[in-house]
């Protein structure tokens, strides 16, 4: 449960910098926000592979979640840019 802890903290600090960051820059789209949210979060469950099998796959399961998010948001820009 300590690394699950640690794997928590660090996602919301890294969520917080960010959010402080883009706000700070002036940042108005929430595609942005979202997409940095997403990256971060598949990159920090990648660095935490050391979850029990059960917490894994229900990572596994969100991260598969916010990428769909990602790819709706990704599809939306490129219709946007093709109109």
């Amino acid at each position: 449960m300590r690394i699950f802890n640690s794997y928590v903290t660090i996602l919301a600090v890294l969520l917080l910098l960010t959010t402080v960051v883009l706000a700070a820059g002036a940042e108005n789209d929430l595609d942005i926000y979202y997409i940095c949210y997403v990256i971060e979060a598949l990159i920090v469950t990648e660095l935490f592979v050391y979850f029990s099998e059960r917490a894994r796959a229900a990572l596994n399961r969100v991260g598969l979640v916010l990428f769909a998010g990602f790819l709706v948001i990704v599809a939306a820009q490129v219709y946007q840019v093709l109109t």
